[in-house]
């Protein structure tokens, strides 16, 4: 997923929360009538474009600020975070206001997609060495993890992963940050996109790296994700990061990757994640249901098969 005019970027949904070292990172750059900032985040990078700013020194340090705060609460990367702590096995834990909406939210996504986006998925992904939860995978066993009140509690021993949707979260509060000083911009985080204004945005070719499609954005957001980046070969078959709940193991339904258009960025992240998991047709199916835009990409012999629905194709270019 590319910002048009961009350096392009492979599309993926699990962009994994890394350790951040925020010392050095670039100082804003100008071009004409925009702003430019950009530094890195969570193993990846962070773009944001934006009309001219009044102190766009002060809003990099913002952003800063806010992913550094993301990552030391919600990345399983790091031992001391709030996430890797409750992974312990700890049944109860405080955590922010942040913590709690992220936390809700996937868990509101899984029971909206009978399961399908697991936040309990962990275990599994580190199985394929995707990830470093350890523990034991059992299928609904988020059901057994409550947040509220500024508590992180468990019924039962369950380990929380929140890469299906933090990253998502983070562009959201990252346009928080900017709607305060303009209506016109657009922030990115690892090929996961949200837009003020009117931008042009391309979708791209996982199996080529090159532009498959084009849309506008909007007031919204796209997120994709696929296996071009976070998987390997392994015999006659693609293995994914992105794990089927329903079976333990990596998707193999023929998608290479889904694109998701919706009004935010955690949304969008924590959808592309589940349709991926259910496959064209239940997912074309799901998303008409929850309003949702939907790009799908099916592996076709030596090329790809596209296949859209309606939302999605207002969008196109």
């Amino acid at each position: 997923m590319t910002i048009s005019g961009s350096e392009p970027m492979r599309p993926t949904r699990r962009s994994v929360l890394f350790g951040i070292a925020l010392a050095g990172l670039p100082l804003p750059a100008f071009a004409g009538s925009r702003t430019r900032l950009s530094g890195r985040a969570f193993g990846t990078t962070w773009t944001v474009i934006s009309a001219v700013l009044r102190d766009p020194v002060a809003i990099t340090d913002r952003i800063r600020t806010a992913l550094t705060a993301i990552d030391t609460e919600m990345s399983p990367f790091l031992p001391d975070s709030v996430l890797s702590r409750f992974n312990t096995g700890l049944r109860t834990i405080s955590v922010s206001v942040d913590f709690e909406h992220v936390t809700r939210a996937a868990l509101a996504v899984a029971a909206t997609s009978g399961g399908a986006c697991d936040p309990s998925v962990g275990p599994a992904v580190h199985r394929y060495g995707f990830g470093p939860i350890r523990g034991t995978f059992r299928a609904g066993a988020w059901q057994a993890i409550r947040c509220e009140g500024g508590q992180l509690t468990a019924d039962a021993p369950v380990t929380l992963d929140l890469c299906g949707i933090a990253k998502g979260f983070a562009v959201d509060k990252l346009t928080d940050i900017l709607a305060q000083e303009t209506d016109d911009f657009i922030v990115e985080i690892g090929g996961e996109i949200r837009a003020y204004g009117n931008w042009p945005v391309g979708i791209l070719n996982p199996l080529t790296g090159s532009v498959h499609s084009r849309i506008r954005l909007s007031s919204n957001a796209v997120a994709t994700s696929g296996d071009a980046i976070n998987g390997f070969d392994h015999g006659e078959r693609r293995w994914s990061h992105v794990i089927d709940p329903a079976t333990g193991q990596p998707v193999s339904n023929g998608i290479a990757s889904v694109s998701v258009i919706a009004p935010d960025a955690m949304r969008a992240d924590a959808m592309a994640t589940a349709l991926m998991v259910m496959g064209e047709n239940q997912g074309i199916a799901f998303a008409e249901a929850q309003n949702l835009g939907a790009l799908f990409l099916i592996r076709d012999g030596n090329g790809l098969r596209a296949r859209h629905n309606a939302a999605f194709a207002a969008r196109l270019i």
